[in-house]
């Protein structure tokens, strides 16, 4: 513009060992700058995945499909990943996880410090799973959030047993410090741990798949034996289900749990007593749970294997399974969760348990876990007795009922059992 003033602008007058210093540092910059982009554009990523695959090829058979290098320094991607479980019996079911991507991200800055960072993103059909990794001599972190995962490309059959479908949210924070023991190596002291962990199925989450057998792995041989053709499962449907978990002060309880189903009812309560190593801790809680009329007249042979699993009809109105023991050897016990694993009545049961860890105590030789068995023969060389009776309807809970405890359990779900309550079973097999 025509009269505007214009002033010079003026530079700060440096010496000459300062102009000599700047100079230094901006070729050590451009050095670095270049190595690492150099080092991004020459770095073998095809060794990465044959590591990648080589690492998990005693537990998975690992293929990708194609490795692109990302343009920042350190960014790479694995298209079309598959990890297909191994098989260690001949009777043990194949599970396939597919990924669309898998991207994995280095960051430099944690390096200078003496850790390990590396943020990942994992793209599953029309999920996404992403968060950061980080290790250093000091300990672990871990942070990772999932959106819209499709439960039938997670390996959930591993952990339950039997084929899920549904989309399932998921949330894991976890910071785990290192501590150095007497032996004088640092190893993760899981006592000192803090974090949390939720998971969800907003709607419309099934368990089973009407075909395929539930097979539970027991450690005892006889149970195993009689578990080895498979349990008839149908379908279970969700109309929901929201479990949160919390590590902090040297335990990990499990705080919510809230599931709503027209075909039953459960009820979760977990507790950890965390030791330095995850697999010594003392587990105590209890399972509590029934089918529904409406799975009585749809699918009776759930329904059986659900009802005739040789566990106790509680006070409640039922079948209770008590959880113990270290969690190495964690046992699943035919008893009545009364005292010994909570301090509620059990004749008041629709407040939720406030778990209470007892002092150590031994098992019994014979104390085990609950083989599940639809047949009322094995209800009776479980220890409870004769078979179950012919299941009545009984009215939806209402506020005085089992299963009307805010936050958990199914509130719109009718409970049913036998006539009368059976008597608490003696300890079953040993097996896990």
């Amino acid at each position: 513009m025509a009269g505007r003033l214009r002033l010079p602008l003026r530079l700060p007058s440096l010496g000459p060992r300062t102009r000599k210093v700047l100079r230094i540092v901006g070729y050590v910059v451009l050095a670095l700058v270049t190595f690492v982009f150099a080092l991004q554009l020459t770095f073998p990523y095809d060794r990465v995945k044959a590591k990648l695959e080589e690492a998990l090829a005693e537990k998975y058979q690992v293929t990708i499909n194609e490795v692109e290098r990302g343009w920042v320094p350190g960014r790479v991607y694995f298209k079309s990943v598959t990890l297909r479980t191994r098989p260690t019996k001949p009777d043990d079911t194949v599970t396939t996880v597919y990924l669309d991507r898998l991207g994995i991200d280095v960051d430099f800055l944690p390096f200078l410090r003496g850790a390990a960072s590396v943020n990942l993103s994992a793209v599953l059909g029309s999920g996404k799973l992403e968060g950061n990794l980080t290790v250093s001599k000091d300990g672990t972190s871990i942070a990772f959030e999932g959106n819209n995962l499709q439960s039938q490309m997670l390996p959930m059959r591993d952990a339950i047993g039997l084929p899920m479908s549904g989309v399932v949210e998921l949330e894991v924070n976890l910071d785990l410090p290192n501590e150095t023991g007497k032996t004088g190596k640092s190893a993760p002291n899981w006592q000192k741990a803090e974090g949390d962990l939720r998971i969800a199925c907003p709607s419309g989450c099934t368990f089973g798949d009407g075909k395929t057998k539930l097979k539970m792995k027991l450690k005892n041989q006889r149970n195993q034996a009689f578990a080895a053709e498979g349990i008839e499962f149908g379908k279970i449907t969700l109309k929901s289900l929201l479990a949160k978990a919390e590590i902090k002060t040297g335990q990990l309880k499990v705080t919510q749990f809230e599931t709503s189903s027209d075909d039953g009812t459960l009820f979760v309560d977990y507790m950890m007593e965390l030791q330095p190593s995850f697999n010594d801790s003392n587990v105590v809680g209890c399972l509590r749970f029934n089918g529904s009329p409406s799975l009585l007249q749809r699918d009776s042979k759930t329904f059986s294997a659900i009802t005739a699993t040789g566990a106790p009809l509680g006070p409640d109105n039922l079948f209770h399974i008590k959880l113990a023991d270290k969690f190495k050897d964690m046992k699943r016990l035919p008893q009545v969760c009364g005292g010994a694993v909570s301090n509620k009545n059990m004749d008041s049961p629709g407040a939720r348990p406030a778990l209470t860890v007892q002092p150590d105590q031994p098992a019994p030789a014979d104390a085990g876990v609950l083989p599940s068995f639809p047949a009322p023969a094995m209800a009776q060389d479980a220890g409870v007795g004769a078979p179950p009776s012919p299941p009545v309807n009984v009215p939806v809970p209402g506020p005085d009922m089992p299963g009307s405890a805010a936050g958990h359990g199914s509130a719109g779900s009718a409970v049913i059992g036998p006539v009368a309550p059976a008597a608490a079973a003696p300890a079953g097999e040993s097996g896990h």
